[in-house]
């Protein structure tokens, strides 16, 4: 991961290994007469709602950066809106990895009677994971603090005497 935290690359990186794992083990169990997972929409709620759970987290910390909220947010508070961001974005792109696999397998199969329905709901559910990937990538942006070259001119000027420690 670099300073700035995770990128759409390493969205895209995990999303690809996934992607190829699952549809290889998928391709597998079904060549072997096994059935595919059951999938629900209610996992669609669920995608939606921690995507909202995770803007409504790095709000407080946006409002503050940018000067709409004169109160300032809790280290731990900002911290775990952060975590939120990125863990949205790598479970995100797992998800929509394996959404992407499932909906690749059912694509394979549609003269059965129920792989288009599923492999709608599979493309639906893996889009409903790429926005949960960008939602944490916006929000990770919204918790970034902006660089300030007069607290950096300052931080050198400490470093000379006594002071707190900055890594």
């Amino acid at each position: 991961m670099s300073e700035s935290g995770l990128t759409w690359r390493h969205a895209l990186g995990v999303g690809v290994v996934i992607l190829l794992v699952c549809y290889g083990v998928l391709r597998w169990t079904t060549a072997h007469g096994h059935g595919l997972p059951h999938m629900s929409w209610f996992l669609l709620v669920t995608i939606v709602l921690l995507s909202i759970a995770v803007i409504s987290a790095g709000a407080e910390v946006r409002a503050y950066l940018h000067g709409t909220s004169t109160r300032p947010p809790s280290p731990q508070r900002a911290r775990r809106a952060l975590v939120a961001a990125q863990a949205c974005v790598l479970a995100g792109a797992m998800i929509a990895g394996w959404f992407g696999a499932y909906a690749l397998i059912e694509l394979g199969r549609l003269d059965a009677d129920s792989a288009f329905g599923n492999m709608v709901q599979a493309a639906v559910l893996c889009v409903a994971s790429v926005g949960a990937v960008v939602t944490g990538l916006v929000v990770q942006g919204w918790c970034r603090i902006p660089d300030d070259k007069d607290r950096d001119k300052d931080r050198d000027d400490d470093s000379h005497g006594g002071g707190p420690l900055h890594a």
